[in-house]
């Protein structure tokens, strides 16, 4: 399995929270919940040195909470997000349209590919 980029690159507990916010909604995006997402997802917790306190309030974020925190990253902590949904996405080995089209609006919200 890859190792996800975000563990080169410094995130802010909001920012991590958000990205793990956003991790969930794409892996319950296709109504499917696989084992490789989860390990893909444990793997980012591992790399990012998140918490379960920091899980268990990623559970609760909005896509739109998440999104408010993610638009004020820089570009380089943007495009270390946008490798990482990649991850999660193909982590089942299929990557549903429902994972596709809140990805592409995710990147529109937040300000990647303008």
């Amino acid at each position: 399995m890859k190792t996800t980029e975000c563990n080169k690159v410094h995130f802010e507990e909001n920012e991590k929270k958000a990205i793990i916010g956003l991790c969930y909604e794409v892996i319950l995006a296709d109504g499917l919940v696989h084992p490789n997402e989860i390990k893909t997802l444990h793997n980012l917790n591992e790399k990012l040195a998140i918490n379960g306190i920091i899980v268990k309030e990623a559970q609760k974020t909005t896509i739109q909470e998440a999104e408010s925190t993610l638009r004020n990253m820089s570009t380089s902590k943007k495009n270390s997000l946008a490798r990482t949904l990649h991850e999660i996405a193909i982590a089942d080995f299929h990557v549903h349209k429902k994972e596709v089209r809140l990805i592409i609006q995710t990147f529109k919200n937040i300000g990647i590919g303008r």
